[in-house]
């Protein structure tokens, strides 16, 4: 079965072909992938109302597995007080059909991935040239970038390093070129490991329920949390105290408990000597010591790894104690997944920075080129030219700050909001940004760093989830099955083990598949808006 690239709407004009594979233009530009499942189901629902009433059927079915094999979520609605109730993670009713070469490409890229930004953690020099001016006005970073200069003075108690990495790309289209485009890299708490393993599992099960037997074998294996618990496993090992506790530092109330959970159990399945305990800041802070020789302990048991589900947004530290917490962690011996450093990498100022030849060329020769073809365009508000670029055609263009968790970029016409009351600011400052007269955070130019907007290649599925199966309640259209054009984002999981100069483990472990409708800008998996898929690969 091979890619076919095809028309989304009966007004697309035929746009040529590249080796052979037929694209045709959509009405914004956009190229579509034929997803042949789904063209089959419709053909099917159209011809019989019996179809309608199977595939409702499969869909219940496919809610019931969800509940029963822990594809499920705590809904963010919960307070800390209330009873634990969980719903199904949404999904996408089929897979998404993926072009083989454009799925291998990145995950042969990945432990390429996981050496450079290795690299980059421990080089001081290149990340204060790249956060110069960005720490005085960003309290976050500033933060960070502080108690990883106050560790570095302090000295580190730990040589072995363990990193869980994922990489997120887009099938991005421009102009007549298809290729894979890198969004971000995720140092910190990179989530969806276990949960898309079961996604893939679910979309097996669906392809047998609608006989779709030829696509089962075209599904790819993915089992990320496997050789993510060996990562733990081998750094347990290597950090050799037999009674040492791993520690996932998490928030009060976690919504996406299975994957942590399932991660938590995998660790214990492939080393039954390890206990893993989970933790907030504050109650490490409140039951946890760090003894002179720096050997951190929580409930008088020693740590040898602790594991970051948290962290990584300034609303996870609502006071000075998580922030001295954070650093009794990083200048203890417990090995940390990841360091202040790793996180430090993974910042959208560093992802900018390395997309200059001079500075990828510094960390990485040999595989240079295979690292930068994945690279979109970055650059700087620190030009008029530049300025002015972005204002001409704001539809081209992304504004991030310094932020995980989604929800904190600007699109379109908020860009140009945004770059207005820059320019307002500074006007009024008089160019003077010293001292108390320094802009803070959204309203400086140097907050942000500019990216390429991307186009990823659309398709039709549909999304399954409780929140859209509740607006159709409301709607009185239960039951009926809405075809949506969406488009996806592959992320590639990497783990990473070091020892001093030794490198002990560097890996590929597997995928993530998100889906979002294609006219959203952002969408999350854990609020309803976006969904989990996986890939079927196409020649």
């Amino acid at each position: 079965m091979s890619v076919e690239y095809s028309n989304g709407n009966k007004n697309g004009n035929t746009n040529g072909s590249t080796n052979g594979v037929k694209y045709v233009k959509l009405f914004d530009n956009r190229r579509f992938i034929t997803n042949y499942l789904v063209n089959q189901l419709e053909e099917n629902l159209s011809n019989s109302k019996l179809e309608q009433f199977k595939i409702n059927k499969v869909i219940e079915n496919a809610i019931h597995w969800c509940l029963v094999n822990g594809f499920v979520l705590v809904p963010k609605s919960r307070k800390q007080e209330d009873l634990m109730v969980v719903t199904y993670l949404p999904f996408t009713l089929f897979p998404t059909p993926f072009e083989k070469t454009h799925f291998q490409q990145v995950i042969d890229l990945q432990p390429h991935v996981n050496e450079l930004f290795n690299k980059i953690s421990t080089n001081e020099d290149f990340m204060n040239k790249s956060f110069e001016n960005l720490t005085m006005i960003d309290q976050f970073l500033g933060n960070l970038w502080s108690l990883y200069k106050r560790a570095k003075v302090e000295g580190y108690s730990q040589k072995i390093n363990l990193s869980i990495l994922r990489t997120d790309y887009m099938l991005h289209q421009r102009d007549d070129h298809i290729s894979m485009k890198q969004v971000e890299i995720n140092t910190i708490a990179a989530g969806f490991g276990y949960v898309s393993t079961k996604a893939t599992m679910l979309h097996k099960e669906i392809l047998k329920w609608t006989g779709n037997y030829d696509a089962l074998n075209r599904i790819p294996h993915n089992e990320p949390v496997v050789k993510m618990a060996q990562g733990f496993a081998k750094a347990w090992r290597l950090y050799n105290v037999p009674s040492s506790i791993v520690l996932f530092i998490v928030l009060d109330i976690e919504i996406n408990i299975a994957d942590q959970r399932h991660l938590e159990y995998e660790i214990k399945k492939q080393e039954p000597l390890i206990e893993v305990h989970r933790c907030t800041l504050m109650e490490l802070n409140k039951y946890g010591r760090l003894d002179k020789d720096k050997t951190l302990y929580f409930f008088d048991k020693e740590v040898s790894i602790v594991y970051f589900r948290a962290g990584y947004d300034p609303s996870h530290f609502e006071s000075q104690t998580e922030w001295d917490t954070l650093y009794r962690i990083e200048i203890s011996k417990a090995i940390k997944c990841p360091n202040i450093g790793t996180f430090l990498a993974g910042m959208k100022k560093i992802q900018e920075s390395i997309s200059i030849d001079e500075n990828l060329e510094y960390f990485c020769n040999s595989n240079k080129d295979l690292l930068k073809s994945v690279f979109a365009e970055f650059f700087l508000l620190n030009t008029q030219e530049n300025i002015q670029k972005v204002l001409e055609n704001p539809e081209n263009y992304v504004l991030k700050p310094q932020r995980e968790g989604g929800g904190n970029n600007f699109y379109n016409k908020d860009i140009i909001t945004i770059i207005n009351r820059i320019k307002s600011i500074e006007t009024c400052l008089n160019g003077n940004v010293n001292g108390k007269k320094i802009m803070e955070d959204r309203y400086n130019k140097d907050f942000y760093i500019v990216m390429e907007y991307l186009r990823p290649l659309a398709s039709y599925n549909y999304i399954v989830s409780s929140k859209y199966q509740q607006q159709q309640h409301i709607a009185g259209q239960q039951g009926n099955l809405e075809k949506k054009k969406i488009t996806n984002e592959l992320g590639v999981y990497g783990v990473f083990v070091k020892n001093g100069e030794e490198i002990v483990m560097n890996e590929t472990c597997g995928y993530c598949l998100r889906s979002k409708l294609a006219e959203d800008n952002e969408a999350g998996v854990m609020c309803g808006s976006g969904a989990l898929d996986s890939v079927y690969l196409l020649d």
